[in-house]
This record gives structure tokens, C-alpha cells and sequence, in this order.
């Protein structure tokens, strides 16, 4: 049992978090990074203890106050923060991943994949909150995922410019059958809506439709499914529905739990224990990018208790009601 000295702080709720920062303002108390990165270290440790593996935390700002354009997605700059983080830990087996993203490229989430591959026998994910599109894709790639009762997953249909794919095509498709329908005297009315769809930007729908099921796919079959002899009907089962626009019409789609039991994935959720400290990382974390450092919020963090706390920032810069945005980093 811990001593009153050994007790930490806890933050249960949003509340709590809330409290604790608007005391320390009152009380003219600066809290730094540093600070704020020991409250997370001590969430962190009883995770690991509870978990009894090592934790590995990608986190990102995107459900409040996000700046545009800010690099708050999954990309190639992320190897850098997984390379770190790999790194960091001490032998092959199994890790723990606490992801929280609205998802990126599908390309780079292929790489972050081969890393963490390339180093754990074992990768399990924790969802405190939301994992969406290619970080959907990234937790599928696990051997097992945990979630929060607050968690969801998401479609894992990609998008081209913010639009879904399966949108794109979608409306190339509504103007041929017009045309097929109305006769092509009705062309030249149509033409200002072709001319919206390129035969290259079809194609890159297409390949990146292809690409994402066809990732998932090979993950679920080479890890989740590993040794599952009925492995191949419920990977086609699985992959069908996470990528199925027609059915979830929107990209941000929430899938909780209750909505992916008929698959067999293996996906839980967390124990009562373990939702508090998963509830309570991402308390910090969200709480952590709202807090301003000179003008500048954090956008993602890359964190293990093992020597690495390092992320992205953008410092907004008002030039009359403009306003203007430096990324930094490292930090």
C-alpha cells in the first residue's frame, strides 16, 4: 500500500484537471512542461504496472481549438518519434501503444507499423478516446486492442483533400448514369461538374481505397488472426465493414465496441482498474494541449517513461485578426 508520501495526483475527471490548473493560475504558480510531464509519468508507470509491459504514447491535439494546418496527423515525420520511442525500451516482446489521432496517411501508418514490427514480438494498442481513419488502421495492426468505454475506432475509408474517396467516385458515378439516362445531348451541362473529377484524381481514389483494405487485410491475417484457421472469412468480414462508406456515410463514424463484437477481432475493454488510468492519460493529455507555453500549443507527443517526451508545436502569431502559425520542433 502506498504511503501518503508515495501517493500521486489523480485526476479522475475533466474537472479535476481544470482545478488543478485554474488553483496553480490563482496561486501564481507556473507550471512548466516539465511538470506537467511528471503528472503524465506517474499515469504512465501505473499503466505499465498494471499492464506489465512496456508503454509507448502517441498522442495528438484534434477534437478542440486545432489550428488549421496544424501536423497533428499520422505522416513520415512521425518515424522520428516511433524510432525514439522504440528505441527507448529495453528488449523484443510485448509493448503497449496508447494512441490517440484522428488519423493520416496510410503510407506512413505502413511504416510505423514496420517499425514497431521490426522490434516487438507483440504490440497491443490502448484507446483512451478515438483512433479514426489510418489510426484506426494503425490499431488494427495490433495483436490486440483495449478500449475505454468512452473509446471508439472509425471507418478506415481514405480521403483525398478532406473528401472521402468513395465520395469522389461516387459523384463521377451520379453524372455518367445521368448522361446514360438524359441522352448525351445533356453533356455540355454537365461538363462544369466533370471537370471537378480528373481521371487522375479517380485513380488515386481507387488505389487509395485499395491501399488501406489491402493493409488492414495483411495486418489482421499476420497478427490479430495469427493461427486462426477460419482467419481468412473474418478478415474479408472485418475489412469489408471498417471500409464501407455506403454503410457508415460518414469518415468520422464512431464504432464502438458494441457495433464490431459480430467480427471476432480481438478487441476488449479495458478493466475498471485500468479505465481509470486510460481515462485519466488522456485527461492529462487533452489538458496538457490546451495549455499555452509563451503563445505556442503542443499538437503531439511522442512519451515513454523510459527517457522520451518530445512532440510538435504550433505558436500562433496574430497579425491583425490574421492569425499565423510557426511550427517548432522538437521539443
Amino acid at each position: 500500500m502506498e504511503s501518503p508520501q508515495q501517493q500521486r495526483k489523480k485526476f479522475k475527471t475533466a474537472q479535476d484537471w481544470n482545478d488543478f490548473i485554474g488553483q496553480a493560475q490563482q496561486s501564481g504558480q507556473k507550471m512548466t512542461g516539465k511538470d506537467l510531464f511528471a503528472l503524465r509519468k506517474a499515469c504512465y508507470e501505473e499503466i505499465e504496472k498494471r499492464r506489465g509491459r512496456p508503454l509507448l504514447v502517441y498522442a495528438t491535439k484534434f477534437l478542440e481549438g486545432v489550428p488549421q494546418g496544424a501536423p497533428n496527423f499520422i505522416d513520415l515525420t512521425d518515424v522520428d518519434g516511433f524510432t525514439d520511442l522504440i528505441n527507448s525500451v529495453k528488449g523484443n516482446g510485448s509493448v503497449d501503444v496508447l494512441l490517440h489521432s484522428p488519423g493520416g496517411r496510410p503510407d506512413a501508418t505502413e511504416r510505423l507499423v514496420g517499425l514497431l514490427r521490426g522490434k516487438f514480438n507483440e504490440v497491443n494498442f490502448l484507446i483512451p478516446h478515438s483512433a479514426y481513419s489510418a489510426a484506426t488502421m494503425f490499431a488494427l495492426s495490433g495483436n490486440n486492442i483495449v478500449l475505454h468505454p468512452s473509446a471508439t475506432l472509425g471507418p478506415i475509408d481514405p480521403q483525398i483533400n478532406g473528401i472521402p474517396a468513395r465520395s469522389i467516385k461516387r459523384g463521377f458515378e451520379k453524372i455518367k448514369e445521368r448522361i446514360a439516362k438524359e441522352g448525351p445531348e445533356t453533356l455540355p451541362a454537365y461538363i462544369p461538374l466533370i471537370e471537378k473529377y480528373s481521371l487522375d484524381l479517380l485513380e488515386l481514389c481507387e488505389d487509395s481505397e485499395k491501399l488501406s483494405r489491402e493493409l488492414v487485410s495483411t495486418w489482421l491475417k499476420k497478427y490479430m488472426f495469427k493461427g486462426d484457421k477460419k482467419a481468412v472469412g473474418k478478415v474479408r468480414k472485418a475489412v469489408n465493414y471498417f471500409s464501407d462508406y455506403d454503410k457508415h456515410l460518414l469518415h468520422s463514424r464512431p464504432l464502438p465496441l458494441e457495433k464490431l463484437s459480430e467480427f471476432g477481432l480481438k478487441i476488449e475493454l479495458a478493466d475498471d482498474e485500468l479505465q481509470d488510468l486510460l481515462w485519466e492519460a488522456y485527461i492529462l493529455l487533452n489538458g496538457f494541449f490546451n495549455v499555452s507555453f509563451g503563445g505556442s500549443f503542443f499538437v503531439k507527443l511522442y512519451e515513454s517513461t523510459h527517457g522520451v517526451s518530445w512532440g510538435k508545436q504550433i505558436q500562433q502569431i496574430f497579425i491583425g485578426h490574421q492569425p499565423q502559425q510557426k511550427l517548432k520542433l522538437p521539443q
